[in-house]
């Protein structure tokens, strides 16, 4: 398991944005913006309430890219990494809470309420395993970490 920089975590609460890149099995990519999100040191928590294409793509192929940028900056960092579901009820309501509170100040039961579908999401856990800058840089080609775990290695290489 990698740490994600804190210069990533910087631009993850600065831009309150993040795009997330799936694929699937014909190799189709699919890219979705996020803007309600939550992050520890090592993982990228979000809600998914619709329940079609990136979420189609997390459960043949749970490989994602997920970008953050900074356009004034012409900055940003690209992180390749693995989804999973969030199962168990109790840290589901906790993150789904935290992440509603943050982004509308309200808990998730009173904006869910307000739904007309009254659909509770899916929550993603995004865990990295290698982190790029996107600078057109030529070194930008070599990740700033990457996990050692053998399958990451065989997959992304170094």
């Amino acid at each position: 398991m990698i740490k994600i920089p804190a210069k990533v975590q910087e631009m993850l609460k600065s831009q309150k944005v993040i795009v997330v890149g799936s694929v699937d099995v014909n190799g189709l990519a699919n890219l979705s913006p996020r803007t309600s999100f939550y992050f520890t040191d090592a993982t990228v928590y979000w809600l998914d309430f619709f329940k079609h294409k990136s979420q189609g793509n997390f459960k043949s192929i749970p490989w994602v890219s997920v970008g953050v940028f900074d356009k004034k900056e012409l900055k940003g960092y690209q992180m390749k990494g693995k989804v999973t579901f969030v199962t168990e009820s109790k840290e589901k309501a906790r993150i789904t809470d935290v992440i509603t509170r943050s982004a509308t100040g309200k808990t998730s039961s009173k904006i869910f309420e307000r739904m007309s579908q009254n659909k509770t999401p899916d929550v993603i856990m995004f865990t990295p395993k290698a982190v790029y800058s996107l600078s057109p840089k030529e070194e930008s080609g070599l990740a700033m970490v990457m996990d050692k775990d053998g399958e990451t290695i065989s997959l992304l290489g170094r």
